[in-house]
């Protein structure tokens, strides 16, 4: 590798959570000038032309339509239901902390599916994990239910925020875990934008505070967040750095909540805090590589 690939290599895993946990203060800062649904259709059809021209300049190969279709299902659940779920969470008042730990409760969920459904063996640590981070969970909770402008609706659109994730991830795991990242773009991107541009003309006004700003909200929602953030992600999978990965998501979290606290001003209780720290430490035995005996 070149000197400059080697230095974006070991800069990746900075960018690449300090990208992604941005996704809650600039997606907080674009509700104000349109509703979540909106955001997101519009979000999409960005990326749907943007990698679509580039792949019709490459000439990207096409899957069949099987695979096509697995690629539809899993853009439906993740980019429509599940960030639609977040978005509308924090449209609702949930900080961007909470947003980040319900959401990051993910590996929690998916070793309670594995183990229970698909016979796969869960460890004893990870049960730990598992107990321990949704006892964080639940003290984070426990003290947020009744501080700030939170609603009941957005406490609901929160929690079903790993469960969509989950979904989308073990079905994305078995059914198009190698598929052409551009392709997977483009179809995930033309599923969900279909999906959000339905849920917006049901349930939304459709108005949009056109400005400066909320160009600039999608600018960075598309290059920064959909296509650069994903794009390192497979960088630093691609060079051998798998078994270091999850480990990142650990620190979103705490991430956007240091975000939130600068952008928005949000603040956690010791308590809460508290419980924020045990759910990540629970989420980090679940997730964490046993050592080979």
């Amino acid at each position: 590798m070149t000197g400059a690939n080697s230095l974006l290599l070991k800069a990746a895993p900075f960018l690449f959570i300090l990208t992604w946990a941005s996704g809650f203060p600039i997606t907080r800062f674009g509700l104000e000038y349109t509703e979540p649904f909106t955001l997101l259709w519009i979000r999409s059809a960005i990326v749907v032309v943007l990698v679509g021209i580039y792949a019709l300049i490459v000439r990207v190969p096409w899957p069949d339509k099987r695979e096509i279709a697995h690629i539809a299902v899993v853009g439906v659940t993740l980019q429509c239901l599940y960030l639609g779920a977040m978005f509308s969470a924090l449209d609702e008042g949930i900080s961007q902390g909470v947003a980040a730990l319900v959401a990051g409760m993910q590996p929690l969920f998916t070793a309670a599916v594995v183990g229970f459904t698909l016979g796969e063996r869960v460890t004893r640590t990870q049960w730990a994990g598992f107990a321990l981070g949704f006892a964080g969970l639940f003290i984070v909770l426990s003290e947020r239910l009744g501080i700030g402008a939170a609603t009941t609706a957005g406490f609901i659109f929160s929690g079903l925020t790993p469960i969509f994730i989950t979904a989308a991830s073990l079905y994305q795991k078995k059914y198009c875990a190698n598929s052409d990242l551009r392709i997977v773009m483009i179809v995930q991107q033309t599923a969900a934008g279909i999906c959000n541009f339905g849920i917006a003309m049901a349930v939304e006004s459709g108005d949009i505070a056109w400005g400066a700003e909320v160009i600039f909200v999608w600018a960075w929602l598309v290059v920064i967040l959909t296509i650069g953030a994903t794009n390192m992600l497979y960088l630093m999978l691609r060079h051998g750095e798998a078994s270091r990965v999850s480990s990142l998501f650990y620190l979103t979290p705490p991430t956007a909540v240091f975000l939130g606290w600068v952008s928005y001003g949000e603040t956690m209780g010791l308590v809460a805090m508290g419980g924020f720290l045990v759910a990540v430490a629970g989420v980090f035995l679940v997730t964490r590589t046993p050592k080979e005996a």
